[in-house]
């Protein structure tokens, strides 16, 4: 098969320029991908060519000059798309991981052995790493990522792939009985966790309140329409008079102030969900933190046996920073196989005996000061890897946070105060279409008040930097 199509390329510089592309090949040999007339990406088989029928436009794609994927490419991931040749006719909605598994390929990589398919080193992401995304008319998807759309509207189609990221916070961090939880930044993505929250507390019988916090009229409104108890308006009521109010708060805000802001107002947690690719609060590489699911607790017995709860499996093998307390490092001594040193020594480990036939990273890491986080989760900056597993946790010790820079204030007393930062990624497409459609009510809100903006392909600029407006909700790109 070959498409051969015009499509606008983002740049670094946060503009477009239109390119030339074409896909050669097909399912069972592989395809070449061509960028004006050059090669630019050798697929192997397993993939499908669909044509994009509408693609939304989100945060990353808004902050995708920040993050540490090449460009230019052809962004966008929230893909509604039909098929070609044999799929003709079906309508897809499209999971953004490229990997073993999502392909198909029977010799999968330890990551996928062990469970976290989405965390493979290898992996391409649509419209963010190199596969060419959903603002282009074709896209070529892993033929498992591809999900046929069945019981729900394309309305509500085009906001799986964010509902079901959505869906995931509240499976990494649900609320427990009688929690009282807040959503702040309640616009693109933050809706959908309103929604997803309203969703999930029907759903299972739950008993929580459900705050959105926000400081625009229109949200105000959207926040009631997609299941929030209760709205605060930021221009009404300042942050110091919430503090310490909400059991878990769901960050949606994508800038640093409100990241500041949600570790004022949490009593127990901050779950990250989106980040914008530069330092928050003093602390390095949050974004690569939400790209990994990784959570940043407090030291304590208790915390050495974090997982998330539907894995199965024990910690074994951690790495201390030579800062940390000696009662720790002997408390550790006693129950685990420790490795001790900074980031560099650390990953040399990573590459020793002790991890042949084993997946190259530690079990969790506990570190001396923030600064030490970030060296932990990006201590490389030749690669993209973690010294802790996906979906892992940084232990801190805060017997010594007096002499932390003033820079750590915040993160300082939260961390002290035994709170956690939790993160997540992307979600189980099934699972969010299982939930709306158990919940038409959810999904008919979702229809008639999230999409607040459409535009044509060909004006994909303004459809971007409408997107990037206050006043808009959810923008989404149409290509037919």
């Amino acid at each position: 098969m070959n498409l051969k199509f015009r499509a606008k390329d983002y740049l670094s510089d946060d503009s477009f320029e239109s390119a030339e592309y074409e896909y050669i090949g097909n399912q069972k040999d592989g395809w070449e991908i061509k960028r004006n007339g050059s090669s630019y990406l050798q697929l192997g088989p397993g993939y499908i060519p669909l044509k994009t029928i509408s693609c939304g436009v989100c945060s990353t794609d808004i902050d995708r000059r920040f993050l540490p994927f090449p460009l230019p490419q052809i962004i966008g991931h929230e893909v509604l798309a039909e098929g070609l040749e044999e799929n003709k006719g079906k309508q897809f909605v499209v999971e953004i991981n490229d990997t073993y598994e999502a392909r198909g390929d029977k010799n999968p990589d330890v990551f996928c052995l062990e469970g976290i398919p989405t965390h493979s080193p290898e992996r391409r992401v649509l419209g963010i790493d190199r596969l060419p995304g959903g603002f282009g008319p074709y896209i070529l998807a892993p033929i498992h990522a591809a999900i046929n759309l069945e019981g729900v509207s394309p309305k509500a189609a085009v906001l799986m792939e964010p509902f079901a990221a959505a869906l995931q916070a509240i499976i990494a961090s649900p609320p427990k009985s009688g929690d009282h939880v807040a959503v702040l930044g309640p616009r693109r993505l933050g809706s959908l966790v309103l929604a997803a929250l309203s969703s999930y507390r029907k759903t299972n019988g739950s008993n929580f309140r459900i705050t959105a916090i926000t400081r625009h009229d229109h949200l105000v409104v959207l926040s009631k329409e997609m299941g929030a108890d209760e709205v605060i308006d930021l221009r009404i009521t300042n942050i110091s008079d919430i503090s310490n109010q909400f059991d878990i708060v769901y960050d949606t805000t994508s800038t640093a102030s409100g990241f500041e802001s949600a570790l004022q107002i949490s009593k127990r947690e901050v779950h990250l969900k989106t980040t914008n690719g530069q330092s928050m609060a003093g602390l390095e590489h949050l974004t690569e933190l939400v790209v990994d699911e990784l959570s940043i607790l407090p030291y304590s017995t208790q915390n050495t046996n974090f997982h998330w709860q539907k894995e199965n499996r024990t910690n074994k093998k951690v790495f201390v920073f030579d800062g940390v307390s000696e009662s720790i490092k002997v408390d550790l001594r006693s129950k685990f196989q420790v490795f001790e040193g900074d980031q560099t020594k650390g990953e040399s480990y990573l590459t020793s005996e002790h991890f042949t036939n084993r997946m190259p990273r530690f079990d969790f890491v506990v570190v001396s000061n923030p600064s030490e986080i970030g060296q932990t989760i990006r201590p490389n900056p030749t690669h993209e890897n973690s010294l802790v597993r996906p979906r892992g946790a940084i232990l801190i010790d805060t017997s010594n946070t007096e002499n932390w820079p003033s820079d750590f204030r915040l993160v300082s007393e939260f961390f002290k105060n035994g709170k956690e930062i939790h993160s997540s990624r992307c979600g189980d497409f099934h699972m969010a279409i299982s939930l709306l459609r158990d919940n038409p009510e959810i999904t008919n809100s979702l229809e008639t008040h999230l999409i607040s903006h459409r535009f044509p392909s060909d004006q994909l600029e303004l459809a971007y930097s409408k997107a990037k407006d206050p006043s808009s909700v959810k923008v989404v790109v149409d290509f037919q």
